[in-house]
């Protein structure tokens, strides 16, 4: 089941304007639609709302870069079968392969991000006796019970309208013994991006609309951990600020790596408006630094 409410860092005014839309959204169905939620995201990482997401490598890799080095710092993966659950443009599965595992699952929900994921890694060079590439659903994976020997996912599970299903998932393909190392949005993750566009976006496009974005307090991945019976479990916070800049800087960072995906609710036509627009209020208003809030989470399946 989706959280219906605001579950980030916001101010009391927006908090109190996006609660009463996600309440509205679960009355009449909306945020009980996860099918529909799941698409939404699956073409903003396609590029049908923004052509930012072009830039994801470029913009975002030194971000996404330190993120991967960190979850991997405590995950075995050396010589394992490993699944990568969203894995985006692949930086996270270059640089497990980069530490020896023995076979990559790369696996996504965009069919934009594999195919960026799959050109970088054959360019690498590596065999494709040792990699598979896969458009899923998190909350239902296509592998075989007890398949895999770590699954790895970095970014994602915030995006997840039930992130129960999805870490049980990753518990169910997982063999005795496995790993699940993951990262994901704590409450303050982009606090100020995400600030700056609800108050600078047409509102009354979004009314009754619950947004895709399910940011997670560390005690909370521990409990799921917990309730599916994993072992040896070690959660840690990291938080630090990406300075730009600019305000433009900033909000090319932040559309690039989040897609726009909520352009979804927009017009077509009413979309590249939309974002210069927003790009203009983030630099008349000088947001210049993005707050980094990510959970880090491991266990093994006993």
């Amino acid at each position: 089941m989706t959280t219906v409410f605001w579950t980030g860092k916001l101010s009391p005014s927006l908090r109190l304007i996006v609660n009463i839309s996600a309440a509205l959204s679960w009355f009449t169905g909306v945020a009980r639609n996860t099918s529909a939620m799941k698409q939404r995201l699956r073409n903003g990482y396609n590029g049908l709302y923004s052509d930012y997401v072009s830039r994801y490598d470029e913009l975002g890799i030194n971000h996404f870069n330190k993120i991967s080095t960190q979850l991997l710092e405590k995950a075995d993966i050396s010589g394992k079968e490993v699944l990568d659950l969203g894995c985006g443009t692949g930086i996270l599965s270059l640089l497990a392969l980069e530490k020896g595992a023995a076979k990559m699952l790369c696996s996504d929900i965009s069919k934009n991000m594999i195919d960026q994921c799959r050109a970088k890694i054959a360019a690498r060079g590596y065999s494709d006796k040792i990699i598979e590439f896969h458009e899923i659903d998190a909350e239902s994976l296509p592998f075989g019970d007890s398949s895999v020997d770590v699954v790895i996912s970095s970014m994602m599970l915030g995006m997840i309208p039930n992130q129960s299903k999805a870490v049980a998932e990753m518990t169910r393909v997982l063999r005795p013994g496995g790993t699940i190392a993951i990262s994901t949005h704590g409450p303050g993750h982009y606090m100020e991006a995400i600030e700056a566009d609800l108050k600078v976006m047409t509102m009354r496009y979004f009314l009754g609309y619950r947004f895709e974005f399910w940011p997670r307090e560390e005690d909370d991945i521990k409990n799921i951990f917990v309730k599916l019976g994993l072992g040896n479990i070690d959660t840690k916070r990291l938080v630090w600020v990406d300075n730009f800049e600019n305000g433009g800087q900033a909000f090319d960072f932040f559309a690039s790596t989040s897609s726009l995906w909520w352009y979804d609710k927009l017009p077509p036509g009413l979309r590249e408006k939309e974002k210069i627009k927003t790009r203009e209020y983030f630099e008349q208003k000088r947001i210049t630094h993005i707050t980094s809030d990510i959970i880090f989470a491991y266990a093994i399946r006993k």
